[in-house]
């Protein structure tokens, strides 16, 4: 107490000398030097840390330029910020306002927070840049972004929780208050935000486990999701579909559904039945023959994975034959050039046998006396033939006049195209 005071008696000295020296009130003249000294090292600090960050984005160390990068702009405020609550507090103290110097300690207190959190969000902004894209001299690999971006959300949440917890501190709300309502209260916020929770803890998994990460193209066969990954938040995952829209899905869901990543895979699945007609059975076994060796010599085929040309069913109008490898290529827009000129090529080799593509039809036969029948009927007799098909005379029909047939529908076997 005794050290209080005589404190208090020095400086109220040093106020009243300053003032005579200067011959303005000591009230006034203390809180304008110290804004002064504010101005000078706000200067100070403005040239010196501008010029150090600028040397440190070429250190090899990630961390130097975050941390500096980080403290630079709060640490001014705070100057500022604390120039202006001592002379405030100053001021006050001439008034005789004795609440004031309690309110500023306490807001300052605050203010201190605020900014230490400010400058903690810039350093981890900055920190995840350089995880992803280290210094050039750097020898450390780089993170990728998924995880670089979990690693500072996570850190950044523990920052504010803390604070928090020592803002409150400061207000006066006891810790054991805050642990001691903490249990009904976190029964009452977990029934009430159960989802958020859920979609919390959900992002967490995906940030862990990294099923996709931001940029992967990914689908789910359980719900209409598909596009690639922007971004992968707390809360919400956004992904932008094929058609512009962006779609934002609860991350919870992840935990619930299958999700397929087409950007991770290695190999693009070739699958196509090819059907000929039935007239060119006696060549089938040189076609299959033949289109096996295309595959077989074709440089984008992985040569690794299965390749197999074979003739599988008699179809409802053609034989058909199966066709199916991998392509070492795996983008979309790449994989269907080279399935075009595969396919093209399948096409002159049925053409080099003297085959045909089959085509949908059926042979329809009349008897004899009914077609008399309808002859005589008709005032006219005529006797002929005429085909209904194809122009090769894979099926005709005889009779008086023309019967369209119905032809049947081809059996949609699943055709074509998967991932592998």
């Amino acid at each position: 107490m005794e050290i209080s005071d005589s404190a208090t008696h020095l400086f109220s000295q040093s106020q009243d000398a300053l003032g005579q020296w200067l011959h303005i009130p000591g009230w006034i003249a203390l809180p304008a030097l110290i804004l002064l000294a504010a101005v000078i090292i706000d200067l100070v600090l403005h040239f010196t840390l501008n010029r150090m960050e600028r040397r440190l984005r070429d250190s090899p160390r990630r961390w130097d330029d975050p941390i500096l990068h980080g403290l630079r702009l709060p640490l001014r405020w705070w100057v500022w910020i604390t120039a202006l609550m001592v002379g405030l507090g100053i001021i006050g103290a001439h008034f005789e306002i004795e609440r004031l110097t309690a309110v500023l300690s306490r807001l300052g207190a605050l203010i201190t927070l605020l900014l230490v959190g400010w400058g903690g969000i810039r350093l981890f902004r900055r920190l995840e840049q350089r995880l992803v894209f280290p210094p050039v001299k750097c020898h450390a690999k780089p993170v990728d972004p998924t995880s670089a971006s979990a690693l500072t959300k996570i850190v950044g949440a523990v920052l504010i929780v803390t604070l928090l917890l020592i803002g409150l501190q400061i207000l006066g709300v006891s810790m054991s208050s805050i642990l001691a309502m903490g249990g009904f209260g976190g029964l009452v916020i977990g029934f009430a935000a159960r989802d958020v929770i859920a979609n919390f803890f959900g992002g967490m998994v995906v940030h862990l486990d990294k099923p996709f990460v931001v940029g992967d193209w990914i689908r789910s066969p359980e719900r209409q999701i598909e596009g690639i990954v922007e971004d992968i938040g707390w809360r919400l995952t956004t992904v932008r579909t094929f058609a512009g829209p962006p779609l934002y899905v609860p991350n919870a869901w992840f935990s619930q559904i299958s999700v397929e990543t087409p950007t991770r895979m290695v190999s693009r699945r070739l699958w196509e039945t090819i059907g000929i007609r039935y007239q060119d059975i006696g060549k089938i076994e040189n076609i299959t023959h033949d289109i096996r060796d295309l595959l077989q010599q074709h440089e984008e085929i992985n040569q690794d994975e299965l390749i197999t040309v074979n003739f599988v069913t008699y179809g409802q109008y053609s034989l058909d034959i199966m066709i199916y490898a991998f392509t070492r290529e795996t983008d979309w827009q790449r994989f269907h050039e080279i399935k075009q000129g595969i396919l093209l090529k399948v096409r002159d080799i049925i053409d080099q046998h003297g085959a045909c593509l089959a085509l949908p039809t059926s042979r329809l036969y009349l008897p004899e006396g009914l077609d008399r029948e309808d002859g005589e009927r008709g005032g006219t007799r005529v006797h002929g033939e005429r085909e209904s098909g194809d122009d090769d005379g894979a099926s005709r029909s005889s009779g008086d006049r023309h019967r369209p047939s119905r032809a049947p529908g081809p059996s949609d076997d699943s055709e074509g195209e998967g991932d592998a």
